[in-house]
């Protein structure tokens, strides 16, 4: 088991970045006996050995390859009879090597290359000389560090099994070792010049420049570019007025917190453009909850009434329709005066919470009298009532230049002036945004 062990390692020995056409490996090992009548007896002297090889391997198709070794050693052991105290160890063998888990970044010097290789299994058949001329099995199994180009080193197991001996039984050894391995045959790496991980070739298909590892000039080489999906020929990818390597700031190709991301011009996808949110404190591009702070529908950077009441119905630049008037229900005045009434403030204070939602908002201040009194007296009431309130918002706070005053006088009325009731309530002032 353990030669078949070894052998599945030794059948897949993958190169570091690319695999070769040929490949040769030089291996050192040391092991000993564990199956058969070769293992030593209690009594007996150890059956440790030493045993080296070279081994070449031709490649079939991408990750399976064929597998020729030879092996020679020596192991000292005990037999049943007496004759010989130790043994040379030879093998010529013929098989598959699998390679699989392999890290095709490049060698340890090439551009974006590192140390990670290859995990390789093989298994091989053939002729040994142990216990007298066998046929048997070697099972390896090992891993390739990756070296500068085009050497490989890496550690292996490799259990051979072998029967026909000239005891009764087989013989299993196992040992374990290094191997060093190199590209005697491989494919010739593709031209680089500006050592940007994309070969000319590639790149003046693309409309790249060969010679400029950064074609857009926007910090992201332009292999970077490619593996992380933006385009490496145009610094701002998404067109949302960000370059690439500002939105990328690391410039690794990657999304990391605090970033925007390069590909779409709205990273959270909350309705706020990235370049909105890198402009607006407080804002975080990859949280969708706070482009709307308000609710309305409306992002943040759209919207000009930004305090809107959530829930409210709002016109496209997020404000209240301004065809939709608001009574200040409770705003009351002395009979035939625009003196407020001593009960009117609590309804201003109100009237004045809700203005301070919308500080970039303008209003009329319109005023409404009943159909009581001439036309002209009323316009004249009506007009000094909505300046009277005018002058209590500025008085606590608002901007004048926020609002205009207008009398209606009894020509706007919302209930029949045929009656207290309705003549009460179209004595009134009311809001209305303005355009």
């Amino acid at each position: 088991m353990v030669g078949l062990a070894v052998a599945l390692l030794g059948v897949t020995a993958p190169a570091a970045a690319e695999e070769g056409r040929i490949d040769l490996r030089v291996e050192a090992a040391a092991g000993g006996a564990l199956v058969g009548p070769t293992r030593p007896a209690p009594e007996a002297a150890t059956a440790a050995g030493a045993v080296g090889g070279i081994a070449a391997t031709f490649r079939l198709v991408p990750n399976l390859h064929l597998d020729v070794g030879v092996n020679v050693g020596a192991f000292g052991r005990s037999l049943p009879t007496e004759q010989r105290t130790g043994t040379r160890f030879t093998a010529f063998t013929l098989g598959l090597m699998v390679r699989f888990l392999n890290d095709r970044s490049g060698f340890l010097d090439d551009e974006g290359g590192n140390w990670r290789s290859r995990l390789w299994t093989s298994a091989r058949i053939g002729f040994h000389r142990y216990d007298g001329t066998q046929f048997g099995a070697d099972l390896s199994i090992g891993y390739d560090f990756s070296l500068p180009r085009p050497w490989n080193l890496g550690p292996f197991l490799r259990f051979s099994l072998m029967g026909g001996g000239e005891s009764d039984g087989p013989d299993g050894v196992l040992v374990g070792g290094l191997s060093v391995s190199f590209q005697a045959l491989g494919p010739k790496p593709a031209a680089d010049r500006d050592r940007d991980g994309v070969p000319d070739e590639d790149e003046l298909a693309l409309g790249l420049d060969p010679d400029r590892r950064d074609t857009d000039r926007d910090g992201i080489d332009d292999g970077i570019e490619l593996a992380g999906g933006t385009d490496p020929a145009h610094a701002d990818t998404d067109n949302d007025g960000l370059d690439d390597g500002d939105e990328d700031r690391d410039h690794d190709g990657r999304l990391d917190p605090d970033e925007t991301d390069p590909r779409r011009s709205d990273t959270d996808e909350g309705g706020m453009g990235d370049l909105s949110e890198v402009r607006r404190s407080g804002q975080d591009a990859q949280n969708a909850a706070d482009d709307d702070l308000d609710g309305d529908g409306v992002a943040n950077d759209l919207d000009t009434c930004p305090e809107t009441p959530e829930g409210s119905e709002v016109d496209p630049n997020g404000c209240l329709p301004a065809t939709e008037p608001i009574a200040l229900e409770g705003v009351t005045f002395r009979s035939g005066s625009a003196r407020l009434a001593p009960t009117a403030e609590e309804a201003l204070f109100r009237a004045l919470d809700l203005l301070r939602r919308y500080p970039r908002t303008r209003f009329e201040i319109a005023g409404h009298t009943d159909d009581r009194g001439g036309r002209r007296e009323n316009l004249r009431l009506s007009q000094r009532r909505a300046a009277t309130v005018l002058r209590w918002f500025v008085e606590h706070g608002l901007d004048a230049a926020r609002f205009e005053v207008r009398g209606y006088g009894s020509s706007r009325p919302r209930a029949s002036n045929r009656n207290d009731a309705g003549r009460r309530r179209n004595r009134r002032i009311e809001l209305r945004r303005l355009p």
